[in-house]
């Protein structure tokens, strides 16, 4: 198959998707809340002293003003690798969801090994691990740790956009597969 028509088939895959706005809500949804959930961390303590100080409505415009400034705080490459993974992540749900509800009863398996290691990636350092995004501080890696690699962490970032992007191309290529179930 040529690459234009391969390409042709993935748009159309993702417009048959994302023009069902259940699944256009749901991708929007995940990618604001991955990314606020990164905003919130890397900011938790600065956000909880403002809610302590304030209360919860000025604590919230504190939090608005954190979210969309949160370019300015980070490097840019960090920024760009954490809305890229952002996108992925809620384009990947999105796209899961839809196979699950497509074969719902058929007991096919929906979300494969590169996708899911793909997701803990993003999560653990979706922008620069070396900045201490993401939950590997939670789990104990310390991101000093990173600082030693190459781009400081970012590797992770590349390799979590890499492996969305291909669990991503896998299962707009199976979405458009016929669904055949196996009668013993």
């Amino acid at each position: 198959m040529g690459i234009k028509k391969e390409i042709k088939e993935l748009f159309s895959v993702w417009k048959e998707v994302f023009s069902n706005w259940k699944y256009l809500v749901l991708a929007v949804g995940m990618g604001l809340i991955f990314y606020s959930t990164n905003v919130l961390i890397a900011n938790f303590s600065l956000t909880m002293y403002f809610y302590e100080k304030n209360g919860l409505m000025q604590m919230l415009k504190f939090f608005s003003n954190l979210f969309l400034g949160f370019k300015g705080t980070i490097l840019f490459s960090s920024f760009l690798s954490l809305i890229l993974i952002s996108i992925l992540l809620s384009m990947f749900f999105s796209l899961i969801a839809y196979k699950t509800i497509m074969i719902k009863n058929a007991g096919g398996k929906t979300m494969g090994f590169l996708g899911t290691t793909g997701i803990f990636l993003g999560v653990l350092a979706p922008g620069c691990a070396a900045c201490g995004l993401g939950l590997l501080p939670l789990i104990g890696i310390s991101t000093a740790l990173l600082t030693f690699l190459p781009f400081k962490g970012l590797e992770l970032s590349f390799l979590a956009i890499g492996m969305l992007g291909f669990s991503i191309f896998k299962i707009s290529k199976d979405i458009k597969k016929e669904i055949v179930c196996e009668i013993k």
